[in-house]
C-alpha cells in the first residue's frame, strides 16, 4: 500500500496530542508554495513536499512562507524521498526553530507502539535543573550522550537542539534503566 498523506496526518496528530498540543487540523490554499500540500495541525505548519526530492531552495521557501505567514510554533516538512546529505546538513541547521522533518513512509505507522522501541520524553527546565543536581553535571552538552535533532525518536517528541531527552530502556533480564541524552545540531560532530 502507497504511503498516503491522511495517514501521516493522523499519525502527526497522535505525536501531537501526546506532547499536548493542539490537534484541529486545516487544509491552507495559497499560490505562494508550488508543488505542496499544505495545513495547519494546531498552530504548526505542516508542509507535504509533491517533488520527488526536497531540495536547500525548497528548505529557504518553505522557511519564508511560514515567517511571512507568522507560523511560529513550527514547522514540519514531509518529504516524498529521504534527503539528500546536504538537505539533511540544511534540515539539522533550521532544526533550532522548530523545523522538522520526515520522509512520508516514516509518518505512517506510530513507531512509539514498537516493541523495540524505547519511550523518550523531554525533560521540563525544574527536572533538568535536578538531574544536572544529582548526577554532578556541569555541562550536558559534554558530559551526557547525545541524541541528533534530526533521531526519529527525537523529532516524533519535537525535541531541540539544548532539550534533555530522557530515555527508558528495557532489559528482559536487567528490567527498566534510564538514560539522559542530550539533543544536538548534528551528533555527527566531534
Amino acid at each position: 500500500m502507497a504511503p498516503t498523506e491522511e495517514t501521516a496526518l493522523d499519525t502527526l496528530r497522535l505525536f501531537f496530542s501526546r506532547r499536548g498540543l493542539p490537534t484541529d487540523t486545516t487544509r491552507i490554499t495559497t499560490d505562494d508554495v508550488e508543488k505542496a500540500n499544505l495545513y495547519t495541525i494546531g498552530k504548526v505548519l505542516v508542509i507535504f513536499n509533491q517533488k520527488q526530492t526536497t531540495s536547500i531552495p525548497d528548505i529557504g521557501n518553505y522557511r519564508k512562507f511560514a515567517t511571512e505567514n507568522a507560523y511560529a510554533q513550527g514547522m514540519v516538512v514531509v518529504s516524498r524521498s529521504k534527503p539528500s546529505d546536504n538537505a539533511l546538513l540544511a534540515m539539522k541547521a533550521v532544526a533550532k526553530d522548530r523545523v522538522q522533518f520526515f520522509y512520508l513512509p516514516e509518518l505512517q505507522y506510530d513507531i512509539t507502539q514498537s516493541r523495540w522501541s524505547m519511550p523518550h520524553r523531554i525533560l521540563k527546565p525544574d527536572e533538568v535543573t535536578v538531574l544536572l543536581k544529582e548526577k554532578n553535571i556541569s555541562k550536558p552538552e559534554v558530559q551526557l550522550l547525545s541524541i541528533d535533532s534530526q533521531d526519529i525518536q527525537a523529532r516524533i517528541i519535537g525535541a531541540i537542539p539544548g532539550d534533555v531527552v530522557e530515555v527508558i530502556r528495557h532489559s528482559d533480564t536487567a528490567g527498566q534503566s534510564k538514560v539522559w541524552r542530550y539533543c544536538v545540531t548534528d551528533a555527527n560532530i566531534v
